[in-house]
């Protein structure tokens, strides 16, 4: 299987949340935003993609993901940033997802981000995430 699935129960989750949206009115895009949205928006990458087989076998027992979901916004402060990527963990860490195919197994932040971009004199982007591992079983 491919990760699609995966990343559209992602996408899904975060981009169908009240709260995230209010915190994140650029929306959620996949690597990169658009030109000129509104920030904070939240970025979701896909980092790694690891099938685990059973000896014997070519059809993968388990799936092991990782993504980069981070909020970005252009700001001197992390705090706008931050507060997304708050709610991004209270969504993601731990949740059950619901994924076409799948059966999620676990959903957990691995690391944290934070770190202050200065692209051109004047602008600061403020990054806020983390690292998040979904392991699911393909049914």
């Amino acid at each position: 299987m491919s990760s699609a699935n995966i990343d559209a129960a992602i996408f899904s989750l975060l981009a169908n949340d009240a709260t995230l949206a209010s915190l994140a009115p650029g929306g959620v895009f996949r690597s990169t935003s658009p030109p000129n949205i509104s920030s904070p928006f939240v970025i979701v990458d896909l980092v790694e993609h690891t099938d685990e087989h059973e000896m014997g076998s070519a059809t993968p027992a388990l799936e092991d993901v990782r993504y980069q979901v981070k909020a970005v916004d252009n700001s001197k402060s992390m705090l706008g940033a931050q507060a997304a990527a708050d709610r991004i963990h209270t969504l993601l860490n731990g949740a059950t997802l619901t994924i076409t195919g799948y059966t999620s197994l676990n959903c957990v932040r691995d690391e944290r981000i934070a770190y202050i971009e200065v692209d051109t004199p004047g602008f600061r982007f403020a990054h806020a995430g983390g690292i998040y591992h979904v392991m699911v079983d393909p049914t």
